[in-house]
Parts: C-alpha cells; structure tokens; sequence
C-alpha cells in the first residue's frame, strides 16, 4: 500500500516536477505525509503554515513541530498568525468559512511575493467523499458533486484520489511524525459529524466503497468536461460580442431545454442568478439585474451583458 500511494503521488505531480512549490501544512498526518513525499523526491518547496490561535498551547506546538521539521531537514518555512475569532465575528462567518478565506488569501499573496509555481494541499479521497455528501445534503449542480478539484487557481492536490488508510499506512511504513488536532475529533461541525459517523458506516456497510466513489467521480468529471464542451459551443453559437458588451436574443435562448440548466451554464461565470435572467426575459425594456462585476441589461429582444468598472 506505502508503495502504491508513492506511485501515485509521483504520477500526479511528474508533471510539475520543475516547479517551485508551496506546501500548506498543519502539521496532521495528511500535510506531513505530502511533505514527506515532496522532500524524498527530491522536489523544490517551501512551507507555509497557518496558526490561527484557535486551540490554545495545542495551535503554538504545532507551530513549533513544523518549524523543527524544516530546520531539520532544510527547508525554507512561512508562518502567518490569525486573530481568527475576531475575524470571523466581525465578518459575520462560520470559524470554518473565515479560517479557510484568510489561509488561501495568504496563500495567494505568498506565492506571488516568493515566485512559487504552485499551492499544495494534502486534501485526500476520503475528503472527497465528504465534500460530495456535504454539497448533495446542501443541493448542488454538477460542480458541486465532482467536489474538490485537483488542479484549480494554481493549486495543485496529489493525494487527491489517495485514502485516508493508505495515507495513515504509508506515514506508520515510514516513521513520520505528526501532530494530533484535538477539533477533529468534536462533532460540532457538519463535515465532522460525516465524517465520524456517516463515512465510518458506509465504509462497514461495503469495504469497496470509496473504490466505487472514485470511479463516480471519474464518471463525473468526464460528464463536467462534456457539458462545458457542449456550453462552450453554444457561447460560440449565440454571445455576439461587441467592444466591452455580449449580447444574446432572448428567443434563442427561450428554444433551450431544459432552459433552467442552460441559463444557469452559459451565465454562471457572470455570477449572475439563472432565477432573475429568466425574470428579465419578460421585463419591460431598460430592467436589469446585477453581479459583483457585471450588470445584465434587457434591450428589447436582447439581454446585454456590460462589465462594471
């Protein structure tokens, strides 16, 4: 098992074997198994690690684990410190919601300053299974279900389709030392709930189960993939663009069926809601509706998309 999640750790990340990478790492068996794996091959990263001060001493050690991991081994390490209660409190979001906006904005800014090709994260197939069940529970659309991308936003995840067992296997195999996180184990949030008693029982119920999910999410993204073609072909077909605007006849798009899934596909990068674009379909001329960055106009016959400065 150790050996075939290297195989498939060096299958995923072959490819960017010349790029200089970022690794987020909690200090967990999951970000330091990637770690591992990154450092045996010999590949050129760097460390970032967020302490969000949110366990007390427990966040400080892992701070200090970290830090000892890469002085040993020589590898160069970031460390940013969050306030993230009063973040969160004065953002009106979820400690989950606003732990993970400040990890990837600082991310993003790291990367950029210190030329990194790529973000790293540890994610893993059993964190696959709970995004799918999370997104179903929520209501979602086909984005939703094929669930965290390998590769988006310059952020690359090898271990992706790699489980949690082979994972726990492979750091036993190789004596890797890691830190426990104490809020894993509470089930006072939705993802730990799942994943201490839904995935638990599903995988006692058929012990192929995440086999069978891993080919679902295969099937599934092969469906993204032919649904994104088929949209990008339709764009191609009926935006007419014109200097800084894309115009589209209200009655080719009245032909589509299903019409809710079509409107939702060809206007979701827009960020505009598929429920008021087929409201304006029957608005008077001049109504229109808005997004963050853009602003849909009905003109007669027409829906006309401006971007706002």
């Amino acid at each position: 098992m150790s050996k075939e999640l290297e195989q498939l750790f060096l299958s995923e990340t072959n490819q960017y074997k010349d790029c200089k990478f970022l690794l987020a790492v909690s200090g967990g068996v999951d970000s330091m198994v990637l770690a591992k794996l990154f450092l045996s091959n010999k590949l050129n990263f760097s460390i970032a690690h967020c302490n969000f001060h949110l366990r007390g001493k427990e966040s400080d050690n892992d701070e200090i684990f970290i830090s000892k991991w890469c002085s040993e081994n020589n590898i160069e390490l970031f460390v940013k410190k969050f306030t993230t209660e009063d973040y969160c409190k004065n953002n009106k979001m979820t400690i989950q919601m606003g732990a993970r906006k400040l990890r990837y904005e600082w991310f993003g800014e790291l990367i950029k300053k210190e030329k990194h090709d790529f973000i790293v994260t540890a994610h893993h197939l059993d964190d696959q299974l709970e995004t799918f069940i999370i997104n179903s529970i929520r209501g979602t659309g086909i984005d939703g279900l094929v669930g965290i991308p390998d590769n988006i936003n310059k952020i690359i995840r090898p271990l992706l389709m790699i489980s949690k067992e082979q994972i726990i296997e492979f750091s036993k195999v190789n004596k890797i030392n890691y830190r426990e996180d104490s809020s894993n184990d509470k089930e006072d949030y939705l993802r730990n709930k799942i994943r201490h008693s839904v995935v638990p029982y599903l995988k006692s119920d058929d012990k192929n189960v995440l086999l069978k999910f891993k080919t679902t999410i295969e099937n599934l993204n092969s469906t993204k993939l032919f649904i994104e073609k088929v949209i990008s072909n339709l764009k191609d077909r009926i935006f007419i663009h014109e200097e800084n605007t894309i115009i589209t006849n209200i009655d080719l798009l009245k032909d589509l069926n299903p019409i809710e899934f079509y409107i939702h596909e060809l206007y979701k990068d827009f960020e505009f809601n598929y429920k008021e674009i087929l409201k304006l379909f029957e608005s008077d001329s001049g109504k229109h509706i808005s997004s963050p960055n853009y602003k849909m106009t009905k003109q007669k016959n027409n829906l006309i998309i401006t971007k706002i400065k």
